[in-house]
């Protein structure tokens, strides 16, 4: 079971197969290397026979039969391996001078070359290879060498590439198990953490060495994955208590208005103004649960799918000519300064939600007789919309609570909303890779929308500008 388990291991498997390459690639390199070798060997051999044999003839053509005599006798004496082969005879075929004590027999040919075996005393039949030629006056010459040492060569040399074929094998295995067990006990590591996440445990981490591998990498990978799981778990659970505090009252006042109609039929007069007013309930409810989708769908990513190129300037000139005339009627002047042919990738619905969101706002907090200012340009590689009022403004300390959901400022609980409004800008920033800003703008406050000029809709909805 152990070794059927161990077969189904893709690393056990791959480890095999790196080793089985190793091995026959160290197989091939050493094989290359002894023929090699031996070829090499035999070409100096032959070299050696064949530069011998012309002097010889040299010496014979200039100086006769008794010159080559001396010739071949100075041979012999320069053999101290014994390795040389000479012999010279006559037209009678006897031997004048020569380490032979007659002609080989059993000789045979392949291109102009001579392959025979002497007898030795103190070992099996000696190997030869050997050039002959044939002299004026009846002669024959015969040069060649024996194998004896050659041959020695590469036996041992056999023996070594085969002793390192079993090291690299050995190596291999050593190495491919010790492969092996690192990666298994660094994927484990991943495999414990999830889980521990499987478990309901979200609170951990995937450790990472720092020695920047790809180990590393897709540990961070997997931690930020996790924490991004932690923050919309989280964010979930913050969602539905919001939501089970927030809409329990509208509901509650909406079933005591039902409640009253049953137990107190009113006038006929009144109903319509009872219905008005439950309606409008349940229009509040309705937005509420819409802009909680919308705030959801941003921070997931799932709008991400949706990105387009568009002109962000149009659809800003859109929104402040449409939110003017609610500022005129409540004596708010409202200016804007707006570059043209601002270019942006994104989910134009959401950004358009998210101007409107800013604007609306301004509007909302400022008193008459305030002013409110819009800018859009392009700055730092970046783009900026800028709304900014002369209102109450909010309190620094507050900057980041009121991009939570539901929050509302004790000010702000009297006037209409559902204090979603700064959420979803916020989450449309994220989903973006911007950020949003408040500042003091003394008095009242200023918000920036920064958003990268150019977006990747398949990278993670986080923020990214500093």
């Amino acid at each position: 079971m152990q070794i059927r388990k161990l077969f189904q291991s893709t690393i056990f498997r791959l480890t095999l197969l790196f080793a089985a390459f190793f091995c026959v690639s160290v197989i091939a390199l050493l094989t290359f290397v002894y023929f090699a070798t031996v070829r090499e060997m035999e070409s100096q051999i032959r070299h050696r026979i064949t530069a011998q044999m012309n002097q010889a003839q040299a010496t014979y053509m200039a100086h006769g039969v008794e010159s080559l005599k001396k010739e071949i006798n100075e041979f012999l004496e320069e053999e101290d391996e014994g390795l040389g082969i000479f012999l010279l005879v006559d037209a009678q075929g006897k031997v004048l001078i020569g380490n032979m004590e007659n002609w080989p027999e059993d000789v045979q040919y392949s291109e102009n070359w001579l392959f025979f075996d002497i007898e030795s005393h103190q070992e099996e039949a000696v190997h030869v290879v050997a050039r002959d030629t044939a002299l004026s006056g009846g002669y024959r010459l015969l040069i060649g060498y024996s194998l004896r040492g050659p041959d020695h060569a590469k036996k041992a040399m056999l023996d070594v590439v085969l002793a390192s074929i079993m090291l690299a094998i050995a190596i291999t295995a050593l190495g491919g198990a010790l492969f092996s067990s690192v990666i298994r006990r660094r994927l484990e590591r991943v495999n414990q953490i999830c889980a521990q996440v499987i478990n309901g445990n979200l609170d951990v981490m995937v450790p990472v060495t720092g020695g920047g591998d790809e180990f590393d990498h897709l540990s961070s990978n997997v931690n930020t994955m996790l924490q991004r799981i932690a923050e919309l778990v989280k964010g979930l659970k913050q969602t539905s208590d919001n939501i089970a505090h927030d809409l329990r009252t509208p509901l509650a006042r909406h079933r005591i208005r039902l409640e009253g109609l049953i137990s107190h039929p009113p006038r006929l007069s009144q109903v319509h103004d009872i219905v008005k007013a439950g309606m409008e309930e349940v229009d509040s409810i309705v937005e509420t649960l819409n802009s909680i989708l919308r705030i959801s769908q941003a921070q997931s990513g799932v709008a991400s799918g949706h990105f387009i190129t568009f002109d962000l300037t149009e659809v800003l000139i859109n929104v402040v000519e449409f939110y003017a005339e609610f500022a005129e009627q409540k004596g708010i002047p409202v200016s804007y300064d707006i570059e043209q042919e601002v270019i942006v990738t994104g989910d134009k619905p959401l950004i358009t939600q998210a101007l409107a969101n800013l604007i609306d706002n301004a509007i909302k907090y400022t008193p008459a007789g305030g002013v409110i200012d819009v800018y859009l340009r392009k700055k730092d590689h970046a783009i900026e919309c800028v709304v900014a009022d002369n209102g109450p403004g909010i309190p620094p300390q507050y900057y980041t609570k009121v991009k939570e959901r539901f929050f509302r400022m004790e000010a702000s609980r009297t006037s209409p909303g559902t204090g979603l409004g700064l959420s979803l800008v916020d989450a449309v920033a994220a989903l973006h890779r911007g950020e949003l800003v408040f500042e003091d703008n003394q008095p009242g406050l200023k918000i920036t929308l920064r958003l990268p000029i150019a977006v990747d809709a398949s990278a993670s909805p986080l923020p990214a500008l500093a």
